[in-house]
Order: C-alpha cells, then structure tokens, then sequence
C-alpha cells in the first residue's frame, strides 16, 4: 500500500531567479503542495549564479553556488538528512557549474535517496562529454522525463538510454479558464486593436525581427494592429553584451516607421500579468531561428491559453502545433510570415476555430493535471528506494562490471610498442612510446594470460617484451622514451621506469607465459639488479614488487632477498622520519602513484615476514584511505597541487594509474591479512573507474573499452591514453582475481 503523504525535495533555479526553469520549478513545487497538502513535506534546493543568491521564499531550504563544486556535495547531505523520499532534479547544461554543467552529478551520485530527472533540453548532436552527463543520470535516476515525443526518441537513438527509463508528460501551464478576451483587451487599453504578441526572455535567437520586417505590408489593411514583445533581456545576454540585440530591434522599428505597432515591454511579469496578456493576445508569435529546441515553456502558455499560433517549425512547435492546431512558416521568412498573418486576421471564423483548438489540447497541460502524472512517479520511485539507496551506496562494479577486454590496447599498439597517447580515442602518433607504459603493458598482458588465458593479451606479449629489452642499455639501466622513428630521447629513464621494468621482470620470471620468457627475463633482471640501490622512493618501491615476485620462484636468492629488505628497511627510515600522529607517510607530500609504497611493503611482509613492514603498510595506507576519502568514495589527491603537509589538497587533476595503485595494494594487504575489510575497499577503489567518484561520472568506455586518461574539473578527459587503459585493465583484473578466488559476490 502506497503511503499518503510523500516528502519531495526539487533542486533546479527557482523564483525570483529570472529564467524559464525557475519558473517551471517553482510551478511544478507549489503544484505538488497543493496535491500532497500539509502532511507531507515539500522543499528546494536553488542554484545561485551570484554570489549574493536572491531573496528565495521560505520554501528554499538550502542554495548552492553554481561554480561552488562542494556546494553539490553540501547539498547531498542536506537532502540525505532530510526526510525526503525522493528527489526532482531540473537539467539543463547551462544551470549547473562545470563542463556542461558537469557538477550535478557531484550531487546525484552523493544522493542516498531515489532521484527523477527532468530533462529541458536534449540535443540532438551532443558532445561526448554532454552525452556521457545524461548517460551517468539515466544510470542513477529512477526515470527521466521529458516533454515530447522527439526527446524520447533523441534518447534512446543518441544517447542510448533505455526506454523503460524515460516517461513523457507535457510541460505544465495555469488553468486558463476563458477564451472571451474582452476583459483583458480593455485592461492593457488594446480594446478594437488586433493584438500580437511574443513574451519570454529576449536574445538573439528568438528572432523577433522576422516579426517586425512583416509588418509594414499589413498596418495600411489592419492600421489597428499591434505587435507587443513582452520580456527582459535573457541574463547571460546582458551581462555579455548588454542590450545591444534589443536595440538594434528599436533601430529597427525606427525606419520602418512602426513605432505605434511595436511595444516593446522590458520586464519580467508576474504570472498574473502574463495571464492575462495572454488572454488579451489574438495571435501569438514564436518566430526563433533555430530548429533544436526541444521545448517551449512560452509556447507551452500560449496553447493552454487558446491563443492562435504561429511559429517556425522549430522542434517543439511541429510536435505541439500539429492537427492543425497552429501555422508554421520557415525560419526568418518574413514574407511567409506576411501572408499567414494576412490570412488569420482576415479570416475571424478560422482564427476563431483555432483558438478553440489550442484551447481544448492545453487542458491537460494544466498544472493541476501535469503534477498528477509528476506525482505518480515519485511514488513508483519512493517505493524502491531502500533497494535503489543500497544501490547508490555500492559500487557501479555491482551495476555493470565490464569482462576484460584489451581492445583498446591493442589499438593503441603497433609494431614497436605501446603509442603513449591518444587523443580521443585515435593513437597519437607524435607523443612516440616510452618504457614506463611497455613494461606495465608487460605485466598486464602476462597477468591476463595467466589468469584467464586471454589469446589477444598472449599476442601482444612479444612486442611489450621486445620493447622492454630494446630500452634496456649494456650496463642493465634503462632508456624511457623513444619518437615514432625509433630514435632515443633520453640516454637515463627516469627512477618509476628503470622499477618498473624491474616488476615486470620479476613477475615473467614468476608467472612466464612461455618458458623461453623466464629466461629473457631472468637476464635482463639480473643485468639491472645493480641500479636498485640508486632508485628514489618510489623507483625502489616499483622495484620491490619485482623483487618479491622473483623471490616467489628462487625463493633461496640470499642477494635479492637482502636486497628487498634494504629497499624496505629504507622506505621505513623514510617513514619514521617524517610521520607523525596525525602524518602517517613516506615524505612531506602525497603526490602520484601512492598506493605502490604501503603495497611494496605488503608484499615485503609476505616474503621476510618482519612484522614491522605489516605495521607500517597499514598504518601508511590507512592514511591513504583517510586522505582519498570525500563522501564515502575515492578521490583522489589532484596533479594540480598535490597535497602538501599543511596545505590544501589538489582535487584535481585525478588519474587512473593512482586509482589502480589503491586497488592493488588494497589486493596485496587482502593477500597478506585476509581480511575481509580489505576486499570491500578494493571494490571501493575500484568504483572510481566507473563513475563512484567525485564527479559521477564513468571513466571507462564500455563501447570503446578504452579508459579516460584522467578526472578534471570539467568532467573526464575525453583522450583514452596507454597509462589509464594500462591501470584500469591491471585493477580490473585484479579485482578478477580475488572476487572469482573468494567467489565473493
């Protein structure tokens, strides 16, 4: 049985907010009071595009700063602890901070209660990045509505949302009770005048103009006529370029000599008002230049008003206008828009008639029906919200956990080696190769091999091998990168890549898909055993995976045992000189590829067994946990900035090899403890791939299989590079491992 009252929190712009969504989210949460009544509770959460906000009436419970990323999370929590049992989102790009208004998924993925999304604008041709916005609310809204039949289809064509998740209800409008417009004539002193009218926010694409070059044919036949253009300047307009496009509208005016026929009003009214100039209107014009709009709260009001009609055929006004309920002509024709005008206002009998037919569709457009539908939603939601709470606390891993795939891998791989970058999704061919990406794919391609016996990883060890050896110089140290022609670019690697060359090493020495490999890996590991003790912090640490993973196979080496424990002993120097209660790390900055030192030391622990290596894996990743933590996911400490003792931590930007970095030692302290704890928060790290992070959004790409080559304040990178596909790829089959292993669900 449903329960009566329902608590219903809004979150969009709203009113005294000049903009068309504020006024639908104010209408559309006063008409949901007025169905619910007093027993429920109905609040909003408003956007502010000014630092000031605005004097919101008391059914505004909290406001976020548009531009203010933790304002979204704030908000989160607000509503989290509020009593609401669902969520009405409004959505268009422009309301929210961000790429694209990215931020709002910061605060739809916070949300432990059920969310709809309603959808004011989808277009047609989206950007990856708007696309993948709308794609990451389907995955966590309960429905998105929208308010034609063309957006239900764009939906599913363009932006491959299921139909199940989509519901269309018309956008709401007052109850116009009369067609008599007497009354109103005589209060706007228009009485005998034929009236024309246009309202809404005035901009450039609304092209008024079409309307007023049509004019001087028709005022000596109708010399009563008038045309009045009821609005304020749109906001984003003004404050960009001022008043210049209604200017040149009065310039307009002026020589065509039509002041006494246009009016221009230079205000936002009231709802009443607009009720009745609606009312006073004979004929309303919605004459925009541009097709994609796939609604129209204005034209919305006109047909619920009764109003006769006539538009451009953009989007909405094919769909809403047709059974003859108004008349379209063509983008900026003035002179069809002459002759339609001509027609109408000569022809009182057919005027009449469709007027009578906007009136009679607008009816079920009334608020008072529209919150109805809106309302029987909220409730399908509200009675699966326990089920869809757990689901927005867990993992997108649990929802749609991809199989390994190493497509995109093999796109980016010639015959050389691993291309470094993409840009998008094509291999960049200017960025050349570098050891650094080789040596993982290395790993990665032997790992997969060995655990799930993947051909296409098989197939490409050879090229990741051959490339690992051929950086490799006489004295065993390592070159890093090299151009597409092959040429050197460096005569000394860097540290990361000299240790991890050395970890792949000792894991085809572990783990050789092939015999012959041990042995070509077990030369050149020995050749570059005497660079260990040069390598900074997280080269020896790199080196140590290698190093415990050697010691696997030849556990009886004394040298590379004694080694290992001086690479970990100086790891734990590092540590005891730096940390302290409330500082638990290696140095005085948290920066890249963190999680590699507390998991070297796990995996030291599993091989010497010296208690002091566990205890400081811990208390170092634990650490991790605590700095990487923001609202029950992983966030990760930003390349802007870095997170330094005393300071700020960069939120941005996040990268894939520090997400996989935290699986893995999650993994390697699971290995070593047994510890269930540590499984979940392998799963925790593992969600930041696909969309558990601060953005909401999904890193990787199911249709390309390719990752996103990093989180930004905007959104996610739109290039899918060889070290974020690498990392993803090596935390997907680790967590592989131990879930198929512990059979976990």
């Amino acid at each position: 049985m449903l329960k009566q009252n329902l608590n219903v929190a809004f979150v969009g712009n709203y009113l005294p907010r000049v903009c068309g969504i504020a006024t639908f989210t104010t209408d559309l949460c006063e008409a949901t009071v007025k169905q619910l009544g007093r027993r429920s509770n109905v609040f909003a959460v408003a956007v502010s595009d000014k630092e000031q906000g605005y004097a919101y009436p008391p059914r505004v419970e909290f406001s976020l700063q548009k531009n203010q990323q933790g304002d979204y999370f704030e908000a989160a929590n607000f509503i989290n602890a509020s009593n609401a049992d669902v969520v009405c989102v409004q959505h268009e790009y422009g309301i929210y901070g961000g790429w694209d208004g990215i931020y709002i998924l910061s605060l739809i993925s916070s949300l432990s209660v059920p969310v709809v999304v309603v959808l004011h604008t989808v277009l047609k041709n989206p950007t990856p990045n708007q696309k993948k916005i709308i794609q990451e609310m389907s995955q966590r809204a309960s429905q998105l509505i929208v308010m034609s039949d063309l957006a239900v289809t764009l939906l599913q064509e363009a932006y491959d949302v299921p139909a199940g998740k989509i519901c269309k209800i018309y956008h709401g409008t007052p109850d116009f009770t009369s067609l008599d417009n007497g009354h109103y004539k005589k209060r706007f002193q228009v009485e005998g005048k034929q009236t024309l009218l246009t309202f809404g926010l005035l901009s450039p694409n609304k092209g008024i103009e079409t309307v007023i070059k049509s004019l001087p044919k028709l005022v000596s036949e109708f010399p009563k006529l008038i045309y009045v253009v009821l609005g304020k300047t749109h906001p984003n307009v003004l404050k960009e370029f001022g008043e210049k496009y209604r200017a040149s509208l009065i310039t307009l005016v002026d020589e065509l000599g039509l002041q006494e026929q246009v009016i221009f009003d230079d205000r936002f009214v009231s709802l009443e008002e607009l009720y009745a100039w609606l009312m006073a209107a004979d004929i309303y014009i919605t004459p925009y230049l541009n097709e994609a709009q796939i609604v129209s709260g204005t034209l919305s009001y006109a047909v619920a008003a009764g109003t006769a009609i006539i538009s451009t055929p953009y989007w909405y006004a094919k769909e809403i206008l047709a059974g003859e309920r108004g008349l379209l002509i063509d983008f900026g024709d003035s002179d069809a828009l002459t002759r339609t005008l001509h027609g109408l206002l000569s022809d009182k009998a057919r005027l009449k008639s469709l007027r009578a037919k906007t009136y009679q569709f607008g009816r079920q457009m009334r608020w008072e029906k529209v919150s109805e539908k809106y309302l029987k939603i909220f409730r399908q939601a509200a009675t699966t919200g326990t089920k869809r709470s757990l689901t927005l606390k867990t993992p997108s891993l649990l929802l749609r956990e991809p199989s390994f795939d190493p497509a995109h891998l093999k796109r980016l791989t010639d015959d050389t080696g691993l291309i470094q970058h993409a840009k998008y999704i094509v291999p960049d061919r200017h960025t050349g190769y570098c050891l650094d990406d080789n040596s993982r794919a290395l790993m990665l391609c032997a790992w997969a091999y060995f655990l799930l016996k993947n051909d296409d990883a098989k197939a490409l060890i050879p090229t990741y091998f051959s490339f690992t050896h051929f950086m490799q110089r006489s004295d065993g140290h390592f070159r890093n990168f090299i151009d597409y022609q092959r040429h050197f670019l460096d005569e000394t690697g860097s540290d990361d890549a000299c240790g991890r060359a050395i970890w792949a090493l000792g894991y085809i020495i572990w783990r050789p898909p092939r015999d012959a490999y041990r042995s070509m890996a077990f030369e050149c590991f020995k050749k570059a055993l005497p660079h260990v003790r040069e390598l900074n912090m997280r080269g020896k640490a790199l080196a140590m995976l290698g190093l415990a993973a050697y010691l696997r196979c030849y556990q009886g080496d004394e040298s590379v045992t004694a080694l290992l424990r001086e690479c970990a002993d100086h790891l734990l120097d590092l540590y005891q000189r730096t940390a302290s209660h409330d500082w638990r790390w290696f140095e005085d900055i948290v920066c890249y590829d963190n999680g590699i030192m507390p998991m070297a030391l796990f995996q030291t622990y599993s091989i010497l067994r010296d208690e002091k290596y566990l205890r400081v894996a811990r208390e170092t990743l634990d650490f991790l946990e605590k700095v990487t933590s923001n609202n029950g996911r992983l966030s990760l400490v930003g390349s802007r900035g870095w997170y330094k003792r005393g300071g700020e931590r960069g939120q941005y930007d996040q990268q894939p090899i520090d997400a996989a970095a935290m699986v893995l030692a999650y993994q390697s302290a699971y290995r070593v403890t047994r510890e269930k704890a540590y499984l979940k928060k392998m799963r925790w790290a593992f969600g930041w791939f696909l969309g558990e992070n601060d953005m909401g959004m999904s890193l990787y790409d199911h249709e390309t299989k390719g990752c996103a080559d990093g989180l930004l304040p905007e959104g996610v990178s739109l290039n899918q590079g060889g070290e974020s596909t690498v990392s993803f790829l090596m935390a997907l089959l680790a967590m592989v491992e131990e879930y198929e292993i512990e059979g976990v669900a």
